[in-house]
């Protein structure tokens, strides 16, 4: 609540009444009573006509006002002359104003400083009253955010004389206004642990205005729930009720599908069938405890015996508690290959703002399901091995966007790492075969660091309109050489467009894109983009450097669940040239999950 109890100064004339609505064009002229003609051409630079007296009319509403924010506090025209189709403006500028002291009063001086207060500022400095006006707004801003939104700030003691200004600044607290209790209506079944906790509003903490103001874009971010009408807030007293009116949204999802397909001759002789099945499942449930919890599991089979299995669990605020516990895990078996399996099990520390710190436990392992025997035969272990790795590690995520999910203004940053031991595991066929001592030359066990990172920056540009910057990147740092099945794998919608999925094989990678964007609506958009990476395949076995990039548009759109996108993509990569009779088309969903 603002309350000026000092108005400064009435500026400026009301200029309006005094021009007649002509039409046609206009002359004008300044003629200045108190001070130079190059004073005029130089800062005032009116143009040599207007198309009518309206347009004059802002243009000397806007001069004074511009005069009056550098300090010329008394500038005015002091009388308008019209002749035929020319007006003559005599300019009265007055003394140029400063800065003789503005002292602190009875602000205290960690809240001067918490509003960005300099006292050198104002002293022997041009007064310029939007730069007062933007002091009294930080400290109100101040004020209102630590339990007094009833503040008020004002000048006291003020001296004007001589071009110079003299004043103290006074702060009225009003009373200490405490949060009495954060309660909800509607048909929506969910914790008020978790809604405190999640908005950073405490029962028996200082009324925060600014966390009040954030809880309409915080609920819009969640999956499972709308918030009807604005928050309503009760002073009584000394405390504040916050009032939430809920409702349910469905979030929760079940979807499959099935093909079936005619194989190859290549296919049919290897599988030994005519057709192929492929299908997908993805299910997710979200809040159906009332915890904000997130239980998420999906299956893939798009190639022969190639398969995917992702499970994920999330339940935030453990007991009330600024903690929560997520584990995810992987299955990826490629053909007659090797079988991947990765588990990861995090405790997070949560912020406000879906903000957080996690330790985590992250454990991996790849094994061969065949090996080449004539490769043994010729005293050459597999290119790939039976390979596990252990990682203990921190994961940090902070965002400052103004909506999670199609930022307009804003940043976020992602920063993963983990140390661990790698182990090489002897492969039970090549014991049998009796090459074991091709191990021998191996050191088997290593200490290895694995990082990932990406930043992420929205620029607004015109009325509906966003540019996207963003660098990403991964590094797998290790003693020994990194063997092809644990390398990252990066290409597709997520990471690289332009190319198939998880495509390319990187010991280390950075990926920069800059992607503009055309707003839609609260969850979609038009965009196109360009990615360009730097990728090192570096094994045992080889190291290339390439430099690939992908260019393309697309659309994302709202969904009863989730965000849908789909875009064309075009890439190149390793001297190939661009095959623009066969762009790639990605499809992505994200769920919207805190």
């Amino acid at each position: 609540m603002r309350k000026w109890l000092y108005r400064f100064i009435i500026w400026g004339i009301s200029l309006l009444g005094a021009l007649p609505a002509c039409r046609g064009q206009l002359s004008f002229q300044w003629v200045a009573l108190d001070t130079t003609p190059a004073f005029v051409d130089r800062r005032l630079s009116p143009p040599a006509v207007f198309a009518d007296s309206a347009a004059l009319a802002a243009y000397l509403d806007k001069t004074l006002n511009e005069l009056h924010s550098n300090a010329f506090l008394e500038a005015s025209v002091d009388s308008l002359v019209r002749g035929d189709s020319a007006y003559t403006a005599y300019l009265h500028l007055g003394p140029f104003y400063e800065w003789l002291e503005l002292s602190p009063g009875n602000v205290e001086e960690g809240l001067l400083s918490a509003a960005g207060f300099r006292e050198r500022l104002y002293r022997g400095q041009p007064f310029r009253y939007p730069q007062l006006r933007k002091l009294q707004e930080r400290l109100l801003d101040y004020m209102e955010n630590h339990g007094y939104p009833f503040a008020a700030v004002w000048l006291d003691s003020i001296q004007v004389g001589s071009g110079g200004m003299r004043a103290q600044l006074r702060l009225e607290r009003g009373p200490l206004i405490l949060v009495k209790a954060l309660e909800v209506e509607g048909d929506v079944k969910i914790s008020q642990a978790y809604l405190r906790n999640y908005l950073g509003i405490q029962e028996g903490a200082p009324y925060d205005n600014g966390k009040v103001l954030r809880i309409r874009n915080r609920l819009r971010e969640l999956p499972f729930l709308k918030l009807s009408q604005d928050p309503l807030v009760n002073f009584r007293g000394d405390q504040a009720s916050i009032l939430l009116l809920l409702d349910k949204k469905r979030a929760s999802r079940f979807d499959f599908v099935i093909g079936v397909l005619p194989q190859n001759a290549s296919g049919r002789q290897e599988n030994k069938r005519n057709l192929l099945v492929t299908g997908t499942f993805n299910g997710e449930l979200q809040n159906q405890f009332g915890l904000g919890e997130r239980i998420y599991a999906a299956f893939e089979q798009l190639r022969p015996e190639t398969q995917r299995l992702d499970l994920a669990f999330n339940y935030p605020y453990v007991l009330g508690l600024p903690f929560g516990a997520d584990f995810s895990f992987n299955l990826y078996k490629r053909d007659t290959s090797y079988l991947d399996l990765e588990s990861d099990l995090g405790i997070q520390y949560l912020f406000e703002g879906g903000n957080y710190l996690k330790a985590f436990w992250n454990n991996r392992s790849s094994a061969l399901l065949t090996v080449n025997e004539k490769q043994l035969e010729q005293g050459q272990l597999p290119p790939n091995l039976d390979v596990r790795n252990a990682y203990f590690g921190l994961e940090y995520a902070l965002q400052r966007l103004d909506y999670r999910f199609n930022p307009r203004k804003g940043w976020s940053a992602f920063l993963r790492g983990g140390a661990g031991l790698k182990r090489i595991e002897r492969n039970n066929r090549v014991l049998e075969l009796g090459y074991g001592e091709l191990y021998d030359t191996l050191t088997l066990r290593s200490f290895q660091y694995k990082l990932s990172t990406r930043l992420e920056g929205y620029l607004p540009a015109f009325n509906r309109s966003t540019i996207k910057g963003s660098v990403q990147g991964g590094a797998i740092i290790a003693q020994e050489p990194v063997y092809f099945n644990e390398q990252f794998r990066i290409g597709g919608n997520r990471l690289l467009r332009g190319f198939d999925e998880e495509s390319i094989f990187a010991t280390n990678y950075a990926l920069a894109t800059l992607e503009y964007r055309l707003l839609i609506g609260q969850n979609s958009y038009l965009y196109t983009f360009f990615d360009y990476a730097y990728v090192e395949d570096k094994t045992n076995t080889k190291y290339i450097v390439d430099r690939p990039y992908g260019f393309g548009a697309g659309i994302t759109f709202e969904t009863g669940v989730g965000l849908f996108g789909v875009s064309l993509a075009y890439g190149k990569r390793l001297d190939n040239p661009i095959d623009f009779s066969a762009p790639k088309v990605h499809f992505g969903y994200v769920s919207l999950f805190n």
